[in-house]
């Protein structure tokens, strides 16, 4: 069958030139047949190879009023279309940093972003920046933002997601300002309740009531009566995760459910109720809005969420899984508990890969506490008998495609490649008994070092509760409840890591996050601000322009352009364990705390 979007419009159809001649008919046969003749034209258009179908879905108003000549242009006057707006997104972004010079826009921040999506559509991008935050001072009080007012979370904070919708739509409920793209931060606790929070201004936005049973606790703050018909979470939220394109919030808990909420509306959407045991992570495919569920059920299931839809199950594990990962690939990588396995699951393939923890390892002569591949002798008989590299495997985290890390219950951290089914080094006692480094050398993990309290493993304090990557690049972190959060760096090599810096934080360190944003307004910054957004009365408006104008005239306040965006680390504290009561923290709050990694921070 001839492509109909390929074909000539102006001509004939060939169902209309190979037609024989019908003998001679009534008037009403000839209406009838030229009837069935149009209808049989319409199938034909409509009909098809997959190549004849549009699998763009729908892209909003703008297309639709384009009219018959969108419908009728070819494939490569397609692809020219959908790159030039694509070009042009990418000159929108990069106006932002300031004027530029448009041939050197094209040539180098266009071709390098094309680069750098090539080789991170295959896993082959990589960034090495752990240096940048080598020498800054992790311990400085002003560096973290404590996000916390009112009665919100009555019980430990388990998970946080970051949404940074990328479609600036005027008409929602809470907007910043105009020339700031909007960054929310979500929490989800033990009391079945969600927070929506404002990264500018460290406000609440939104907050979503759990309908878990209501304990002393829970009566104190929110009274005795309890919704009729509650909708979302009734017991504790273990999981929550944002969409890549920050429209879509997941979240997950001990109820068997999977709640999915809009937003940009701050409303419920849906959920899925598919799995038969608690499901304990979510995450979403990065650029894809195709959801990962893990569950105590020892099952994985994926989601179409723009459908709506259950897709399919994933089997393999023999324990609880506890945590799940994944990148810009249809694939996931998770971790089984005690059945001490990472699975990495390739879908398209409908195949696992299974890379157990434990067992015997080599100790490095640099100390007993580090386990190589490479190292020069055996585990010690009492460390095997400890199992100081095995237990209970409950976060994983991928670095990029073919690079993860895991961490266990009894604190040590392991760095694997797909290449193997050992992992390539582990570090024992990760946040356990040792020393803080201030900075070291992952080549020889030779840095000095400053001691600090000894962590008994039997209160749990070296349990590791959490992992995040910053994702193609050699750093990453890792949270406990002893204390610290400690960034670790990568070698060169990618073979090993070593302590990089440790940031005070008590309590059990439940989830970390890293993104990216633009740095905070400083006091003169937000003054420009506030004279920028100021409409309702114009002779304060001027006032505060000509202020404006004479601290620039004096150099206290700059015209420049934005600055790049900074990295940041959210972080979600409890003073109990995401997975349990065993423990408890009364030094700890329960509260978002934001810490800025920046390396110039005032």
């Amino acid at each position: 069958m001839d492509d109909f979007f390929l074909a000539d419009p102006d001509a004939k159809r060939p169902s209309q030139n190979k037609r024989k001649r019908a003998p001679q008919a009534s008037k009403g046969s000839v209406r009838r047949s030229k009837r069935e003749e149009d209808e049989d034209s319409e199938d034909e258009v409509g009909a098809g190879t997959i190549d004849d179908m549009d699998l763009e879905g729908d892209r909003g108003t703008e297309e639709e009023d384009s009219g018959e000549e969108d419908r009728r242009e070819t494939a490569a006057q397609k692809r020219l279309r959908l790159a030039k707006r694509y070009l042009a997104k990418v000159r929108e972004e990069a106006a932002d940093v300031g004027e530029v010079d448009a041939a050197q826009l094209d040539r180098d921040i266009i071709a390098n972003r094309l680069r750098d999506e090539a080789l991170e559509s295959i896993g082959k991008l990589f960034h090495a920046i752990a240096d940048k935050y080598a020498n800054i001072d992790l311990a400085d009080p002003s560096r973290v933002r404590t996000f916390k007012s009112g009665k919100n979370h009555q019980l430990s904070i388990t998970s946080v997601a970051i949404a940074i919708p990328s479609i600036h739509r005027p008409n929602t409920p809470h907007q910043s300002a105009s020339h700031r793209k909007p960054i929310y931060i979500y929490s989800a606790s033990k009391d079945a309740s969600i927070v929506k929070w404002d990264f500018w201004t460290g406000k609440r936005l939104h907050f979503i009531p759990g309908g878990l049973k209501p304990t002393k606790k829970l009566i104190a703050a929110y009274g005795t009566k309890m919704p009729a018909l509650h909708v979302g979470h009734k017991d504790h939220i273990l999981s929550i995760a944002a969409s890549s394109d920050g429209q879509f919030l997941a979240t997950a808990g001990r109820d068997k459910a999977i709640h999915i909420w809009s937003v940009g509306e701050d409303k419920h959407l849906g959920s899925f109720t598919q799995h038969r045991d608690a499901v304990s992570s979510v995450t979403f495919r990065k650029g894809h809005n195709q959801l990962y569920s893990a569950s105590f059920d020892r099952t994985i299931k994926l989601w179409n969420v723009d459908e709506m839809a259950y897709v399919e199950t994933l089997y393999g594990h023999q324990d609880q899984i506890t945590c799940i990962d994944t990148l810009a690939r249809e694939r996931c990588i998770t971790c089984g508990a005690r059945d001490r396995t990472v699975r990495l699951w390739k879908i398209i393939e409908e195949s696992q890969l299974i890379f157990r923890g434990g067992g015997s390892g080599t100790v490095h002569a640099a100390g007993e506490d580090l386990v190589v591949m490479d190292g020069v002798r055996k585990v010690p008989k009492v460390e095997k008998q400890a199992n100081a590299a095995g237990g209970s495997l409950d976060a994983v985290a991928l670095i990029d495609e073919e690079l993860f890390i895991s961490g266990s219950d009894t604190g040590a951290i392991s760095l694997w490649t797909l290449n193997r089914k050992k992992p390539l080094f582990t570090k024992l006692r990760a946040h356990g008994p040792g020393s803080r480094v201030k900075s070291a050398n992952p080549e020889g993990d030779n840095g000095e070092e400053d001691k600090v309290e000894d962590v008994d493993s039997s209160d749990g304090k070296c349990w590791i509760t959490a992992l995040a990557t910053v994702r193609y690049s050699d750093l990453f972190a890792s949270g406990a409840g002893d204390g610290y959060i400690r960034l670790w760096k990568l070698s060169k090599d990618k073979r090993r890591f070593a302590l990089l810096g440790s940031i005070p934080m008590p309590g059990f360190v439940n989830s970390l996050v890293f993104f990216e944003a633009p740095p905070m307004p400083t006091s003169l910054d937000k003054d420009a601000d506030t004279i920028a957004t100021t409409n309702s009365n114009p002779s304060t408006a001027a006032s505060r322009l000509a202020r404006a104008r004479a601290a620039i005239a004096k150099g206290e306040l700059t015209n420049k352009p934005l600055q790049k965006d900074v990295l940041y680390l959210a972080v979600g504290l409890g003073q109990e364990h995401r997975l349990g009561r065993w423990w408890r923290d009364k030094r700890a709050k329960n509260s978002v705390k934001i810490i800025s990694l920046a390396p110039e921070h005032n």
